[in-house]
């Protein structure tokens, strides 16, 4: 399936104070349903899987659990006590190196179509073009290998999901 979605974002808010949002967190990690290696620091919740059943294109998941700075403004519409702010994407390192191959193909892509242009108009032998569609080449490879670790990752994905749906209804059910 293509995604054009890179890190899939998180923004929720809830009505708990962020101590008791975090206590959700932890006791939906606790529980048997998913076997995750968590970390828990102040107000920052970092999610990984663990290394029998981790592989390369294996996401992870950060979030943040703060006061919602938005609810004394009057332009908002949640006024709730807690924002909870994240992301499920790659690791850091996997990131960095795709960032670099998108930045890397997409100057030589421009330094070709310069390049090109230039010999062009002076009506030279436009070999230029070349790096051009070089690069052009491993921008839509890059994107290609993007979107297959996306989709070896998406399992991993949704059970990130179900454990944020999971502590959200942890916190629901405690308030009854």
């Amino acid at each position: 399936m293509l995604s054009f979605r890179v890190r899939p974002r998180i923004k929720r808010f809830s009505n708990y104070p962020v101590d008791a949002v975090l206590d959700c967190f932890h006791d939906a990690l606790e529980s048997n349903e998913f076997k995750l290696d968590s970390t828990i620091l102040k107000n920052h919740v970092i999610v990984k899987i663990p290394e029998e059943i981790h592989h390369y294109w294996s996401p992870e998941l950060q979030l943040e659990v703060s006061e919602n700075y938005l609810k004394d403004d009057d332009y908002s519409d949640n006024n709730e006590e807690t924002m909870i702010r994240g992301f499920i994407g790659p690791k850091s390192t996997v990131w960095t190196m795709f960032i670099f191959f998108y930045i890397a193909f997409g100057v030589l892509t421009l330094f070709g179509t310069v390049l090109g242009s230039s010999q062009q108009m002076l009506d030279q032998n436009a070999d230029g073009y070349w790096y051009a569609i070089l690069g052009g080449v491993g921008l839509a490879t890059t994107f290609i290998a993007s979107q297959i670790g996306q989709n070896m990752g998406n399992e991993q994905t949704e059970m990130f999901l179900r454990l944020i749906n999971k502590a959200f209804d942890q916190c629901e059910c405690a308030d009854e």
